[in-house]
């Protein structure tokens, strides 16, 4: 007899259905194999599906505990279920939705923006954003970073929609399958065309949120590729093997190339050198590309993003010295 514990939080919860119809290979396996193989899921998902849903595992449309044999043409079918929390104000705002599927929601954020709320940023954040469109659709969801971006970085930041897809996608990060390309406006023309930066990074000594590359840190690992030089600024490529608060900032600058506009590690808002009305007046960094693999289907999603506007007038407006 299964045993059912039905969750009596009145909270609403978000709903992912995961269904496999069992092949010729299958035939004989249980099904935890594919719950636990190729699903990838987690001792706590299952036991969510078990225990929280009256229908949470069904083999065929019966309910099944994960020891149940398939045979060939059985359909197995899981439910995940989420809490959706209540604390972040849904405040509508505009959204660039780049991608979005029903594990995945992918976002072109604006410079200028914090993604969750803080202190005085209660309701303006990206995540309260997120949370109107949610509610709109009638799907309640948590608002789960993968990944980061500070306040007045731009480009592509990923959501995840439930635990399970969040730590699938971590688990993406930590093998080397889920990777993000960063270009930033740097300070100088940059002698060497590429280079790979090997610091550590360990919080400054004075308290803020300053960080500072110094031997005994956290290990931080930044590959760089300059695209052009200009006069007095070069575009970087970069890729991070680590995570890093502020790395690409800290790593840049510690080699003598500072962001434009940085006003933490550089030397604040920077002006065009030859039209005085253009200026960089944030740290000039966009997350431009991200590929990875949705996290139950696997197939393969990279996703890009232009140039921001106040950096693409920097790139556009100067001419080119060199590669």
């Amino acid at each position: 007899m299964r045993h059912i514990i039905y969750d009596t939080d009145s909270r609403p919860k978000s709903r992912r259905i995961l269904t496999y119809t069992a092949g010729h290979a299958d035939d004989g396996r249980p099904a935890r194999d594919v719950i636990l193989y190729k699903w990838k899921l987690v001792a706590h998902d299952v036991a969510r599906a078990k225990y929280e849903t009256p229908d949470g595992i069904t083999v065929n449309g019966e309910v099944a505990w994960v020891n149940r044999i398939l045979h060939e043409g059985d359909i197995l079918r899981v439910v995940i279920t989420d809490h959706a929390p209540d604390r972040i104000i849904p405040t509508e705002g505009r959204l660039d939705i780049v991608y979005e599927d029903e594990d995945l929601i992918c976002i072109n954020k604006p410079a200028g923006i914090v993604v969750h709320p803080t202190h005085g940023h209660y309701a303006d954040s990206l995540a309260n954003r997120l949370a109107y469109y949610f509610e709109q659709k009638k799907e309640p969801h948590e608002i789960r970073t993968i990944g980061r971006l500070d306040k007045d970085t731009s480009g592509l930041l990923l959501f995840g929609k439930s635990r399970s897809a969040v730590g699938l996608m971590d688990a993406q990060a930590a093998r080397g399958t889920r990777t993000k390309v960063s270009l930033a406006l740097c300070e100088g023309e940059c002698a060497e065309s590429e280079g790979y930066v090997d610091i550590p990074i360990m919080r400054a000594f004075d308290g803020n949120i300053k960080r500072v590359a110094k031997d005994g840190g956290d290990p931080a690992f930044t590959s760089y590729k300059v695209e052009a030089l200009y006069d007095g600024f070069s575009l970087v490529r970069l890729t991070l093997e680590t995570g890093r608060t502020h790395q690409i900032r800290v790593h840049m600058s510690h080699i003598g190339h500072p962001l434009l506009g940085d006003p933490l590690y550089g030397n604040g808002p920077f002006t065009h050198p030859y039209s005085p009305d253009i200026k960089i007046s944030r740290t000039a960094l966009h997350a431009s590309a991200l590929a990875f693999d949705q996290p139950f289907a696997g197939n393969r999603i990279e996703l890009t993003s232009d140039l921001p506007s106040d950096m693409a007038a920097f790139v556009t407006n100067t001419p080119v010295t060199g590669k």
